[in-house]
């Protein structure tokens, strides 16, 4: 599986979660808020505070972000 196929389940996954709870009645925002909240909540510690040292890394934020970002780019123009 490539870095790109794994990001598109990734976000396939969050995007099925947050309409789910948006089609039960929870705005968008706190559906993400609450999406936030319980994963931090079900991953161990240790995974949180890599995944917290990994946030602060903006080149890396960058590479993993690029892609969401070219696709919401390209989703508005049309």
């Amino acid at each position: 599986m490539s870095l790109e196929q794994g990001f598109n389940i990734v976000d396939n996954a969050l995007n099925l979660a947050a309409s789910d709870l948006e089609q039960r009645g929870m705005p968008k925002d706190e559906a993400y808020i609450a999406l936030l909240l319980r994963l931090r909540n079900v991953v161990s510690p240790d995974v949180l505070k890599v995944a917290d040292l990994l946030s602060d890394d903006a080149d890396l934020n960058a590479a993993i972000n690029h892609n969401a970002v070219a696709q919401e780019q390209t989703e508005a123009h049309y």
